[in-house]
């Protein structure tokens, strides 16, 4: 649980690298809708794309935009009327070798297990026996075999009756993703030439669930999360080929991924399927003119709900917002870094020297994240991003086309876009880094 910090050796903990949940709206949620887009808010976009029936939504944003957070809000505003299922893929599956099928099979075992603990559906349910049988047929695993019904035997886990059977089957699959073997793809390719028949199986489970949260007067809602962690070509080849199953499922479903699985043409393809919808970045630069005060403000908000800002001495908390960029994980970085080096040198507060080594820090970061290996398929080398970095830092325009290059960039945030007006810029601290280069150049 937060807690606001009054001295320097509690930042750690009102700062961490993770999205606000639950009570803790109350006290530390700070609204930044019209500072990310002054004409429409993107929870209130996301709601109304939630009314049509069976919505399929792609929500992006690039890392560290507050996706999870503004989900996380969603989901306290509509829960007295929407049943959530909610997961991520990174604690399910490999995010590194996802496939469409692993999405099936894991939202088939958090739709049974929360539909049972919710007494949706009945442990024992003949649905749930006939979806067990032929997943078992069709993988050919045994599912009393399987290691989590070994642990049901032993008493390490409750006898949830069917529903331990098919949770204890989709295990076996899940562990196997994990590994290396090769009965994932075995696996894999039996599930494939029945497709058809595990979507449907997967929808009679969906529509036992919904037919029984009518009678409560709610709808059901699964959010699938950490689809951004994923390549983006693995994005795309789960929502461009493989559409068709996802897309049928007759349950509305949010899936996060990267700002970048918007920008591909083959995903306009198949816009009549899924909603998009972006996440704009926190500007604190206007374009080409000086500071943007309302993002300032917001900013200063932020961590005047986790913090003193006494704590901070005159105009550092400004410099550091500034350096950061708008990337509130990188602010949230440099805060903790600076608190912990004021603190280690015997200060009560974040003084500039404190604050110039979380910045260095922050530096140093993000010149090994555009320091690689040259690629000689894309010709894109650290000299040619750097000279990419050199154009985007000088233009007057901060307009430009979406190359490999850029795409890179903006991967790992070293260029910033500010998708509510859609215009670049270079990151403070790797514009810093660019005029340490000029310098010895």
């Amino acid at each position: 649980m937060l807690k606001r910090a009054t001295k320097l050796t509690e930042i750690i903990s009102a700062f961490p690298q993770a999205p606000l949940a639950g009570d803790e709206f109350e006290d530390y949620y700070v609204p930044v809708d019209k500072e990310r887009d002054k004409s429409l808010s993107r929870v209130e976009e996301l709601k109304q794309n939630l009314k049509k029936d069976n919505a399929k939504i792609l929500f992006a944003g690039h890392r560290g935009s507050g996706k999870s957070t503004e989900l996380n809000r969603l989901i306290i505003d509509i829960a007295s009327t929407t049943f959530i299922v909610q997961f991520s893929v990174t604690q399910e599956l490999d995010v590194n070798d996802l496939n469409y099928i692993d999405l099936v099979m894991v939202m088939m075992e958090q739709l049974a297990d929360r539909a049972e603990e919710a007494k949706l559906i009945h442990k024992d349910s003949e649905e749930f026996e006939r979806i067990k049988n032929w997943l078992s047929d069709v993988t050919e695993i045994k599912a009393e075999e399987t290691g989590y019904m070994l642990e049901v035997e032993a008493g390490l886990k409750a006898n949830r009756g069917i529903l331990s059977s098919l949770i204890g089957l989709i295990a076996e699959f899940k562990a196997a993703i994990k590994s290396a073997s090769s009965s994932k793809t075995e696996y894999r390719k039996k599930l494939e030439k029945k497709i058809s028949l595990l979507k449907a199986h997967c929808n009679i489970m969906i529509n036992e669930i919904s037919l029984n949260l009518e009678k409560k007067g709610k709808k059901l809602l699964v959010i699938i999360e950490d689809l951004d962690k994923a390549e983006t070509a693995r994005t795309h080849e789960i929502f461009y080929r493989h559409s068709g199953i996802l897309s049928e499922l007759n349950a509305s479903i949010v899936f996060t991924v990267s700002i970048f699985a918007l920008m591909s043409p083959c995903l306009a393809d198949v816009s009549g399927r899924f909603k998009h919808v972006s996440l704009p970045m926190l500007k604190t630069t206007e374009k080409g003119r000086g500071r943007f005060l309302k993002g300032f403000e917001v900013l200063r908000e932020i961590v005047d709900r986790r913090a003193e800002l006494s704590l901070f001495e005159d105009d550092v908390l400004d410099i550091m917002i500034e350096r950061s960029g708008g990337v509130l994980r990188d602010l949230f970085e440099m805060i903790e870094i600076a608190a912990n080096s004021a603190s280690f040198q015997g200060l009560d507060v974040i003084d500039k020297n404190a604050s110039d080594y979380a910045f260095e820090r922050l530096k140093s970061k993000y010149r090994g994240m555009i320091t690689i290996e040259d690629d000689p398929d894309t010709g894109t080398t650290t000299k040619s991003l750097y000279e990419k970095l050199q154009h985007v830092s000088r233009s007057t325009t901060k307009e430009f086309p979406l190359d490999e290059r850029l795409l890179f960039l903006l991967s790992c945030l070293a260029v910033v876009e500010y998708n509510g007006e859609q215009w670049f810029d270079v990151h403070p601290a790797v514009k810093s880094l660019l005029e340490n280069i000029d310098m010895e150049n």
